[in-house]
Order: structure tokens, then C-alpha cells, then sequence
């Protein structure tokens, strides 16, 4: 009897456990047009089914206490604040997403505090979803834009004073996430400053705040809970790889030297998601650094892409035939890569949209001019969507663009654009005459490289 009653505690010890790990998500997304929404995170995915009156209900087993998205479709995505052990109930109306959010339940005051800190960023940088939207804000001077970030602080270190939270944990990750915030923005500012008033030599001053070379890319905590923390150290990550300080390593080799001085194992998966980018047709020991990449992922669905990716790139080395397309010409009709043939083919994919991009079209000009004449045609793919259309042909007319310019037919899923497993643009390609790869990874017209590489061919 004695080991039945000691059985039945443990059992009893093992349920009340178990339910104190369960978190609940209930509620109502009024006026959705979509049966689903998703709550992802940091290696985590879930699909909650709607109701026909939109109301639903779901139990969940969180890897962590964090941040996650609340995603009801591409451009209405919210992010909630989870732990463990929460019954939160939600109510939306999907036609006022992002200001109808009211939050019930455990886990409710810092949900609706991030309501409010919403509110908060709003009201001093303005609608910050687009290019368009982040504009005002990045063509400030220095000292306006300083005052602005330091106003936020203020604002939201108040809002947070007054919301009379609890959750002293929570309380001291937004204060620093404050700090993030400001910082994410403060690293943002000279590039973007410089795209938004045409100076591409744009430098802020000495005194202008900055990320200091101390910033630790091992704060799991925060990381789990801060949005502007991930960006920095993703961005931080970005630096090293590209870093011009030591030029006898590759941005992959400077990569995984980064990646093994990081102890967490869950920044190590998100940052190494950075190099995908690197991972090309022209890589050495492809398969090598393929195999490497995937011991430092914990994220599954990061392995699948990149394991895609890894069999795309073997089909698109030096010397095997181009992919090929058949894209809408701004003069008219549609233009073919085989209808180009006997000459070399220098390749773009761009978008309007897309500031590097941009960046690179006075030298593009350039090359194109000092090239005319020679057996080489400059081809422009936008991959803008298609509703972009009309942007595309009068960014073409204002900026004079030169070269085929080409409309790919549908964006990022466009054939072209999977075939030669691009994920970041702007995206350069040399092809020889015959329509075989010489490099599906070329250097930019700004490089030096490419000139170098066209002497190389015969140019």
C-alpha cells in the first residue's frame, strides 16, 4: 500500500508539474479573413485554427519566456510577451490591428504595457513599417535625431514607472531594451542618413553615439526578449564577417571564428543564419562549410532552407549553363537570355525598394559607359512585386537607368531568382557567350574586382 500512495504522489507531482509548464492562448480576432493565425519564435512555430466567429483557444508548450509574434498575415504581425505558466486571453478586431489589442488573464500587464510602449514609439518616430515610414525620422541631424532617441528613453522609462508591473524581471529586460532600441537605431542612422539625403560619403562625427567594441553577442535573456537586441547582434555578427581587419580570411572563415567565441547555443543557430547569404555557387569546399553551418543550427526549418540551398549551388558552378529567363522589357515586349547570345552577360537583380541596391547604380553607369561598344550586354532584373510596377518603370525614367532593364515576373519567387538560390540582393552575374556561368556571385560595379574579372575574360 505504501508504494501504491508513494506511485500516486509522483504521479500527482509529475501533473501539477506539467501544468504549471502549460501556457494558454484564448480569445478573439474579430473581422479575420484568414481560418489561422501563427505565434513564432526563436525556433518555435505554431498554427492556432480560428473559429467561424473568431474566437479560439490553444495550449502551448513554450521553449522559453520571451518574445514572440503573434502573425496574422504578412502585414499584420504583433509581437506578445510569453511565459510559461500564462492563460492569456486576446482580443483584436482585425480591420484596426495594430490599436485594437486588449489583454486579459495572467501575463495581461505586460502585455498591455507593450501595448502602450507601441504607442509610445509611435508617437515620437511616427509609422515606422517602410522605408517611407522610417524617412522623416533618418533624414534628422545628428542632434535632432539624438534628441529623439533620448526623448523615447524618457517616455519609456515613465510609461514603464507608471504601468506598476510586478514582474521585476520583465521590468529590468525593457529597461534595457530601451537601451537596445536607441542603440539599434544610433548604428542605423549614418547609412540610412546617407541613402535618404543622396550622400554616399556620409560619415556621423566622432561624438555621435555608437555600439561600443565591448558589445557581447552571449546574452541569451535578453535575446530571448528584446527584438533590437537581436538586430544589433545580428548586425554585430555582420561586422565581424565583412571586417576588413584581418583580409586573408573569407567572411565565412570570420564567420565561424565569431560563432566560436558565442557560448549560447541558441544565438549561435540565429547567427549563423547570417552567413546563408555568403553560401554561393563560387564557395570554396562548398560542402564543407555546408556540413559546418548545420552543426551550428539548433533551428530545423533553417537546415531544411539551408540544405536547399546547398543542392541548388551545386547546379550553378563555373562552366555549367545559366538559368535562363524570359522577363517583361521596359521598351517593351519581353527579352530572353538565350535571345543574347554571343555576347557576355553581366546580370543585376535589384529592386526599387532596396537601398544597396541603389547605391550601386551610379557605378554601374560608369561601368556601363566605359564598356560600351565591347561584346557585353548589362542586364537589369527588378524583382519588385507586381503591384510595384509603375514605381519600377518611373525609377527607371528618373534615374536615367542604362542597359536591358527587366521586369521578373513574379518577385523573389520568380524562376531566375530560386534557380540561382538568391536571398539577398542586390545580386551580380557573369555569364560567358555562350550562356555558361563565369560567376554567380560577381563583384559589384563599385569593386575594383570586376574590372579585374572582365580583363580576365577577354573585356
Amino acid at each position: 500500500m505504501k508504494k501504491i500512495i508513494a506511485l500516486l504522489s509522483v504521479i500527482c507531482f509529475i501533473s501539477c508539474q506539467d501544468k504549471e509548464v502549460i501556457t494558454t492562448l484564448s480569445g478573439k480576432i474579430a473581422n479575420a479573413e484568414s481560418k489561422t493565425i501563427k505565434l513564432e519564435g526563436l525556433n518555435f512555430s505554431k498554427e492556432i485554427n480560428l473559429n467561424e466567429d473568431g474566437t479560439f483557444s490553444d495550449t502551448l508548450q513554450l521553449d522559453y519566456d520571451g518574445l514572440y509574434s503573434l502573425v496574422l498575415n504578412d502585414e499584420k504581425q504583433r509581437f506578445i510577451y510569453l511565459e510559461n505558466g500564462f492563460q492569456l486571453n486576446i482580443e483584436n478586431n482585425a480591420e484596426e490591428f495594430e490599436k485594437s489589442f486588449t489583454f486579459k488573464g495572467s501575463g495581461s500587464d505586460e502585455n498591455n504595457f507593450m501595448s502602450k510602449k507601441h504607442q509610445v514609439i509611435e508617437s515620437i518616430y511616427g509609422k515606422m513599417n517602410d522605408m517611407e515610414g522610417v524617412k522623416p525620422l533618418f533624414t534628422l541631424d545628428e542632434k535632432a535625431f539624438i534628441e529623439k532617441n533620448e526623448l523615447y528613453k524618457k517616455e519609456i522609462l515613465k510609461t514603464l514607472d507608471e504601468a506598476k508591473l510586478t514582474n521585476q524581471n520583465f521590468v529590468k529586460l525593457e529597461k534595457l531594451d530601451a537601451d537596445y532600441h536607441v542603440l539599434k537605431l544610433y548604428e542605423q542612422y549614418p547609412s540610412y542618413h546617407g541613402y535618404f539625403t543622396d550622400n554616399r560619403e556620409f560619415k556621423a562625427s566622432e561624438s555621435f553615439p555608437k555600439v561600443g567594441t565591448d558589445f557581447s553577442l552571449d546574452n541569451e535573456e535578453l535575446f530571448k526578449f528584446s527584438n533590437s537586441y537581436r538586430n544589433l547582434s545580428g548586425s554585430h555578427f555582420s561586422e565581424k564577417m565583412y571586417s576588413e581587419a584581418d583580409s586573408t580570411k573569407t567572411p565565412i572563415e570570420k564567420g565561424f571564428a565569431t560563432l566560436k567565441t558565442i557560448k549560447s547555443k541558441l544565438i549561435q543557430s540565429e547567427m549563423v543564419k547570417n552567413m546563408m547569404y555568403e553560401l554561393n555557387g563560387t564557395t570554396p569546399n562548398l560542402e564543407a562549410v555546408y556540413k559546418e553551418m548545420l552543426s551550428y543550427s539548433i533551428d530545423e526549418k533553417y537546415k531544411d532552407k539551408l540544405t536547399e540551398k546547398f543542392e541548388i549551388l551545386k547546379g550553378i558552378a563555373k562552366g555549367l549553363p545559366s538559368p535562363t529567363f524570359d522577363y517583361e522589357n521596359i521598351n517593351g515586349g519581353k527579352t530572353s537570355l538565350e535571345s543574347l547570345k554571343g555576347k557576355f552577360v553581366y546580370i543585376d537583380v535589384w529592386a526599387t525598394w532596396c537601398g544597396p541596391c541603389i547605391r550601386e547604380i551610379p557605378a554601374l553607369k560608369e561601368v556601363e559607359k566605359e564598356y560600351h561598344g565591347k561584346n557585353i550586354e548589362f542586364v537589369s532584373i527588378s524583382i519588385d512585386d507586381q503591384k510595384d510596377l509603375e514605381k519600377w518603370k518611373k525609377m527607371v525614367a528618373d534615374k536615367e537607368l542604362k542597359g536591358i532593364q527587366l521586369f521578373a515576373d513574379n518577385a523573389w519567387e520568380s524562376d531566375f531568382v530560386k534557380k540561382y538560390a538568391i536571398d539577398g540582393i542586390p545580386r551580380f552575374i557573369l555569364l560567358d557567350t555562350e550562356g555558361k556561368i563565369i560567376n554567380s556571385d560577381a563583384p559589384r560595379p563599385s569593386d575594383a574586382k570586376l574590372k579585374e574579372l572582365l580583363k580576365e575574360v577577354g573585356l
